[in-house]
């Protein structure tokens, strides 16, 4: 009987290696899978955040361009403005010789 004491106790030590054995390639391939799978996650992210970037470049582009526009936009502006300061002063002047002419024609 100790013979198959012997016997039992090697059987139930090899079920339980053989059973420990498959737990941790199930738990090999499992991890294996999860990496793949942030693997994964991580190139989706990568491409992700590259396209932002892209977008990011491009709308700092425009923005730019909108910056120039704009400087033109402002140039323009304050050369109307001195435009119309110059009409203005002429048109004062013109006003101050028509009074005078008036005011002469008055005595006349």
């Amino acid at each position: 009987m100790a013979g198959s004491d012997s016997q039992k106790q090697l059987l139930s030590l090899i079920r339980e290696f053989s059973s420990e054995k498959s737990r941790g390639e199930r738990r090999v391939l499992s991890q294996k899978k999860r990496i793949e799978e942030l693997r994964s996650a991580i190139e989706s992210a990568n491409l992700s955040l590259d396209e932002a970037k892209r977008e990011k470049e491009a709308a700092e582009q425009e923005n730019k361009g909108y910056e120039v526009e704009l400087s033109m936009i402002e140039a323009s502006i304050q050369a109307l403005e001195a435009r119309i300061a110059h009409t203005n002063h002429e048109i004062f002047n013109l006003r101050s010789e028509l009074t005078a002419l008036e005011v002469f024609l008055d005595l006349l």
